[in-house]
């Protein structure tokens, strides 16, 4: 029982406040007494390189003249939350991925249970639906690899149908297309020599439901129609040239993700970046306030809206490419787990910036142990040999 609690615990205090979800997964950890095990297994080796990595950015801060109190508290935040979550694995559920994922499911019902209620009850911000986080595309991201799961399974069940119609409901374009992602992946790895005409079939029940989503959220938002949010910013993408006025012409979404990828660009430091927690300096610095009287100026200015934007922002080009190495490394394609946790951090990387909130980091550690420690019941293996 008191496993149980332990495992839970953290997973409910996902769309809360980080600091909740950080007091939740070492709480889970004394919870089953493991508390001064959290170091066990990192050597010196571990702690040098961090070292050498705090020493670079701090050169490299000390010479743009940032204030690096964001960056040393971004630094404690991210090596905390990432040894909890380790100790979490490795000391409540003991390396047992297939339990954490029953648990994670289990959660998931809950939530996309409390959003839809809330939605029927018409307790709604931007006109789609939220979780208790209050942002359509938290919830979208955290139920995305249920529907992974679901959908190979081919389950047809009560709580896959609420968790598809909550998805839709909440109308998040970074979420389809990174499920869609998903849903490739997996077709070229399993499914090689119909590929191509699986992936047609794919794009139109892509498109389907997007037109689906935007109809059932009966026009509650001015900017739920995912169909418009894609048109605009693939457009404003093609075009060579732009400047951030013309982007204030755009719907929120798309504004918020191009202002920062303009940002991410044109911020300097390309290659080693500009240190983690400084994107919004950034920001300030080459989109000053000043120079605009938007009401919509600076929206997601702290996160960059994109895992991948920031981490190209604060950590440049070598930080980006490190990331691309970690998930292409650490992922298993004879791993059901490891396809949904890879569905989680491709739409982070889309929209998503915080580094440990709504499950980041989580899902982070997630992903590197369901590659590693492959369960009997996500074996993915005589799938391949029947192909």
């Amino acid at each position: 029982m008191k496993q149980k609690i332990a495992v839970y615990l953290p997973l409910f205090c996902l769309l809360s406040y980080w600091y909740v979800e950080f007091a939740a997964v070492f709480l889970a950890v004394l919870l089953t007494g493991n508390i001064f095990k959290i170091f066990r297994g990192f050597n010196r080796k571990h702690f040098l390189y961090l070292l050498l990595f705090v020493g670079i950015e701090m050169f490299i801060m000390a010479l743009l003249d940032y204030d690096m109190r964001k960056f040393f508290e971004q630094v404690g935040l991210v090596v905390t939350t990432a040894i909890g979550y380790r100790a979490y694995f490795i000391y409540v559920l003991k390396k047992d991925i297939s339990f954490f994922v029953k648990c994670y499911l289990n959660m998931s019902v809950v939530i996309v249970g409390y959003a839809l209620v809330a939605y029927a009850l018409n307790i709604t911000i931007s006109g789609r639906l939220e979780g208790w986080g209050g942002e359509p595309g938290d919830i979208a991201l955290l139920i995305l690899p249920a529907l992974v799961y679901y959908f190979y399974h081919k389950e047809i069940s009560i709580r896959c149908a609420l968790t598809v119609l909550a998805f839709m409901l909440a109308s998040s374009t970074a979420s389809f297309a990174a499920l869609f992602i998903i849903l490739a992946l997996f077709l070229f790895v399993y499914y090689r020599k119909k590929f191509f005409k699986l992936i047609v079939a794919a794009l139109v029940v892509f498109m389907v439901s997007s037109a689906v989503s935007s109809y059932l959220s009966d026009n509650k938002s001015d900017n739920n129609d995912a169909a418009l949010k894609f048109k605009e910013t693939w457009e404003m993408l093609q075009s060579n040239r732009f400047s951030f006025y013309d982007l204030e012409t755009l719907n929120a979404s798309t504004y918020a993700f191009l202002t920062n990828l303009c940002v991410a660009e044109q911020a300097p430091s390309r290659l080693f970046g500009t240190g983690l927690g400084t994107h919004h300096i950034n920001y300030e610095k080459i989109y000053p306030s000043r120079s605009t009287t938007y009401r919509l100026y600076g929206l997601n200015a702290n996160d960059a809206y994109s895992l991948s934007i920031r981490v190209f922002s604060e950590l440049g080009i070598l930080g980006l490419f490190l990331l691309f190495v970690f998930m292409y490394k650490n992922f298993n394609s004879l791993s059901l787990f490891s396809f949904m946790a890879m569905s989680y951090l491709v739409n982070a990387c889309i929209t998503g910036g915080h580094y440990t909130a709504n499950g980041g980091m989580l899902f982070f550690v997630f992903f590197y142990f369901a590659g590693k420690y492959v369960q009997q019941d996500a074996f993915l293996g005589d799938k391949k040999k029947n192909e």
